[in-house]
């Protein structure tokens, strides 16, 4: 699961795990430059963040409303790891990792080995792309479903820790025995109902893709953001936006795709008392904000592609507080555990 713990990430001649690469990064803000370059283009830094963040953190990857259900299932790929999250007859959520890890293949084939997911007709493997949610009628035995996720027994699958905060449904991987990651959810105290949800993939980093919506809901949205109108934004590290206008919640889980594509996992929750009208108001004014957000993380993504001489300013404090955090992740000694048998010299 873990990398070997002698592992280097270098690419380039460029070593992410060196401290003095991210000295301009931690400048105060105005100052401070945006990650490095191969930060946005790298599948080693992609492999990095696998290690240090999706390997370690509590990752948000849907909500209770999408699998209300007895044996609904979600799917979801955490890094380069495939779970889900299922509910159970009792109306408990479980996590586990999936059973056809690899899918069909014998070993990982070079085209999966890229960054980028791919498209695979087991769709269970931590290098392809997830389903959407499977209901539980598509889980019955012998369907290929029960093959790739669940198989004969269940339960004899390694388990996935799982926590809720309000709808939202978190999942930790963290391997390490004797490790306690403190889930830091979001404040939900409203009763909302989760209206609608699709998916959208723009071409911008994951990260790029947060900082911009981020920052186009607090300036954007109808001409302007904050108290004007009653429009805010949380970014909950790594991976989950909210969004919060006067009629409407956006939750946005991003999902890294490849290394300059990201899915973003769209919900919208309202008041169950408000009208129809005032439903679909409220959410397509969220989703121009997406439709603004995208375009700004796509060019966000040409301008860093493009930019060879020098790293560019960091311009948005979404951004810059996120780096702040990330790069804090990068620096985090973890008791070494890699899974692999011991053997004689």
């Amino acid at each position: 699961m873990l990398a070997h713990p002698d592992t280097v990430f270098i690419d380039e001649g460029i070593d992410f795990l060196n401290p003095q690469l991210y000295s301009a990064c931690r400048a105060p803000f105005g100052m401070a430059t945006v990650l490095p370059r191969r930060a946005y283009t790298s599948e080693v830094f992609q492999r990095l963040e696998n290690e240090k963040v999706w390997t370690r953190d509590w990752v948000c990857i849907g909500t209770a409303p999408e699998i209300a259900n007895p044996l609904d299932l979600l799917p979801y790929t955490i890094g380069q790891h495939a779970i889900h999250v299922q509910r159970s007859e009792d109306g408990e959520l479980i996590g586990r990792f999936n059973k056809a890890q690899h899918g069909g293949c014998r070993a990982i084939p070079a085209q999966c080995r890229t960054g980028k997911k791919t498209k695979c007709s087991y769709t269970s493997c931590g290098y392809s792309r997830d389903s959407e949610v499977i209901h539980g009628e598509s889980l019955s035995e012998m369907t290929p479903q029960m093959g790739q996720f669940l198989g004969a027994i269940p339960e004899r699958l390694l388990p996935v820790k799982v926590k809720t905060c309000g709808p939202l449904i978190f999942a930790n991987i963290d391997p390490t025995p004797g490790t306690k990651q403190t889930l830091h959810g979001p404040e939900w105290t409203e009763n909302l109902v989760r209206l609608e949800g699709h998916w959208q993939e723009h071409r911008a980093n994951w990260k790029l893709a947060g900082a911009a919506i981020v920052d186009v809901a607090r300036s954007c949205l109808s001409g302007g953001g904050g108290a004007t109108n009653y429009v805010s934004a949380e970014w909950a590290f790594p991976n989950l936006i909210l969004v919060r206008s006067r009629h409407a919640t956006l939750v946005v889980v991003l999902q890294p795709t490849a290394m300059d594509r990201t899915l973003w996992r769209l919900s919208f929750f309202a008041q169950p008392e408000l009208s129809h009208s005032t439903h679909e108001v409220a959410c397509g004014k969220l989703l121009g904000l997406l439709d603004q957000a995208s375009a700004v993380a796509k060019s966000l993504q040409s301008e860093i592609e493009m930019s060879l001489a020098s790293d560019l300013t960091e311009r948005t404090r979404a951004g810059w507080s996120f780096n702040q955090r990330l790069i804090g992740r990068i620096a985090e000694h973890h008791v070494a555990y890699w899974n692999a048998p011991l053997m004689r010299a």
